[in-house]
């Protein structure tokens, strides 16, 4: 009788567990790594352009709205070098920001994959809203082709022509990842490239998402290869 009883009393318990952990939420088995965030031997295509302002109206930030003329630029990367967020890609297009700080630049789309860890990463720390994708570049024969796509699709194409003043290059750059007339957040990139060029940028073509972003003018074009980039930890400014 005794043994009847503990046998049910197990029993009870058990099924009591299971019924707590079955409420409860599922464990981060994968958290997410803390920045500063580093990529290394990186391959870029930028090409600076200005974009048609109409095509920015719902997103155009006060400061710009009495700007005839908007500049910005397309970043598309990739490396095949094996590291934490491998397969590793990204893209981005940006507005330049105006006021003392002429580096400031406003993300309007990004694109970061196939690695979901990084679209995941730009996403929750740095409040992007961040497509997952894939990005290839390719430089040969005195040209660079680069590419983005969503769901195996291309949304934006890039091209350019005849590298030269090749040398050893290094900068900082902030990327506002989210933006309010209260708020800013912050993305401090420093970045050095072993072999940058300018190059004569040829044509950008943005596709079914991105389709609403309409270019005026290609204004200039670099390649960046052999590159390491870091992005420090998200910083955010009240207005």
């Amino acid at each position: 009788m005794k043994i009847f009883f503990i046998l049910k009393t197990l029993l009870i318990l058990i099924n009591f567990n299971n019924f707590l952990f079955a409420g409860a939420p599922p464990l981060n088995k994968d958290p997410l790594p803390i920045a500063p965030y580093s990529f290394i031997k990186t391959k870029h295509i930028i090409i600076g352009v200005e974009w048609e302002k109409s095509s920015l109206e719902k997103i155009i930030p006060n400061e710009l709205s009495s700007t005839s003329t908007i500049t910005g630029g397309i970043n598309i990367f990739t490396s095949k070098k094996k590291q934490s967020f491998s397969p590793l890609s990204g893209s981005y297009g940006w507005i330049n920001f105006p006021g003392k700080n002429k580096k400031e630049k406003l993300v309007i789309f990004s694109i970061y994959g196939p690695n979901k860890k990084i679209n995941k990463i730009m996403n929750s720390v740095y409040s992007l809203k961040s497509e997952i994708g894939s990005n290839k570049v390719t430089l040969i024969n005195n040209k660079a082709i680069a590419t983005s796509s969503i769901n195996k699709k291309n949304v934006l194409i890039l091209s350019a022509v005849n590298m030269e003043d090749c040398k050893k290059a290094s900068g900082k750059d902030f990327l506002i990842t989210n933006f309010s007339k209260k708020n800013k957040i912050y993305q401090s990139i420093s970045w050095t490239a072993n072999n940058q060029c300018n190059i004569t940028p040829e044509k950008i073509e943005l596709k079914e998402s991105l389709e609403k972003f309409k270019i005026k003018k290609l204004l200039w074009a670099k390649t960046q290869e052999n590159s390491e980039v870091i992005i420090s930890e998200p910083v955010s400014k009240i207005e």
